[in-house]
């Protein structure tokens, strides 16, 4: 799975489609931390928000870098369409904890306030909703769906379902508690257990509908 996740990695910086949804994310957290008095659990609430977006936009990235026919070659030698999708999703998790860390560090940096329980939120609630991101991805993607607007569509839909729905109990509790500066436990415990089970199975479904249709 290694080699895989090595393979869409270099796939996505040589196609370079990481980078709007990079560039945007780093220009945001440039805006949001640059007042060294601001609150940083609110903060960590939007850049979470932020990050199951580009999450979502970085597994579509991926997996729709390569046609039919190469994505055929992949599978013949990871030999496990699950490999392949652990590949992809391995791959896109590493550059949202490579995020994750430069979040937290410019946060640290501009604000100069060493609050570590805030820094642990912060290491839980920002990868928890990047994981969140790619199980929308994986539906969304070209595995699926074959055409790119209704990839767009669709991934919109569901992101604004998942973000704005108050009754949809994914990171929306989190959200709302960090930016409302409201107790914030449940929702963190909450938002990181319902984000693996979601990308568990997001994967299973994906892997297992691709397959009756290959």
């Amino acid at each position: 799975m290694l080699a895989v996740s090595r393979y869409y990695l270099a796939l996505l910086g040589h196609s370079q489609r990481y980078l709007p949804a990079v560039l945007a994310y780093l220009a945001l957290s440039v805006i949001l931390y640059s007042d060294p008095h601001s609150p940083v659990l609110p903060l960590y609430g939007v850049s979470s928000g932020a990050l199951v977006v580009l999450g979502c936009w970085l597994t579509i990235a991926v997996l729709d870098i390569e046609d039919p026919v190469q994505r055929l070659v992949t599978l013949s030698h990871a030999r496990s369409r699950l490999r392949t999708i652990g590949g992809a999703v391995l791959a896109v998790f590493g550059c949202l904890v490579v995020l994750t860390v430069i979040t937290i560090v410019w946060s640290a940096i501009r604000t100069w306030q060493l609050n570590w329980g805030a820094f642990a939120v912060g290491v839980l609630a920002l990868p928890a909703s990047g994981l969140l991101g790619i199980a929308i991805g994986l539906p969304c993607s070209r595995l699926l769906v074959g055409r790119i607007g209704w990839t767009v569509l669709a991934a919109v839909l569901v992101l604004g379902l998942v973000l704005l729905g108050k009754w949809v109990p994914l990171v929306h509790p989190l959200i709302t508690a960090l930016t409302n500066d409201a107790p914030y436990g449940g929702a963190l415990v909450l938002a990181v257990v319902t984000s693996v089970v979601a990308l568990g199975v997001s994967a299973g479904v994906v892997g297992w509908l691709a397959g009756r249709r290959a």
